[in-house]
């Protein structure tokens, strides 16, 4: 009996530290969104990547992923499963257009989803859209 009780008291223990240190180290998290990189975070990581691509592969390589093509149409390119590069609002090209832009200028970088993409910039968006904001 005084043994259950003290697995008891144990699991109790347990449980309620790994609660407070994962609200604790949860909070962190909350404040890192997948889809979202801002500009104190790619500074922080400018030594290790020189370029938005290589940034983005390093912090969020899920942003890179294809979407997969929603409908089979025969015109559709594989290509287009893939998230399409804005900067500051204007089509800048496919994902490997991200190694053009340096990391120094960049102020910070957003993935929109392809329902949202296609609301802002029109269809064509299936794997939606990387949209980086350049220091201006």
């Amino acid at each position: 009996m005084r043994a259950r009780l003290l697995v008891t008291v144990l699991m109790v223990a347990v449980s309620s530290g790994c609660a407070s240190g994962g609200a604790t180290s949860g909070a962190s998290h909350s404040n890192r969104s997948r889809d979202f990189i801002p500009e104190a975070e790619i500074t922080s990581r400018a030594r290790d990547a020189t370029n938005a691509l290589q940034i983005i592969e390093l912090l969020r390589p899920e942003m890179l992923r294809s979407r997969g093509v929603s409908s089979p149409a025969p015109t559709a390119k594989p290509d287009e499963s893939f998230p399409r590069v804005y900067v500051d609002d204007i089509a800048f090209g496919n994902i490997n257009t991200l190694s053009n832009l340096s990391t120094l200028s960049i102020k910070e970088i957003r993935f929109i989803n392809a329902q949202n993409a296609t609301t802002r910039w029109g269809t064509g968006h299936t794997g939606g859209v990387i949209l980086v904001t350049t220091k201006k």
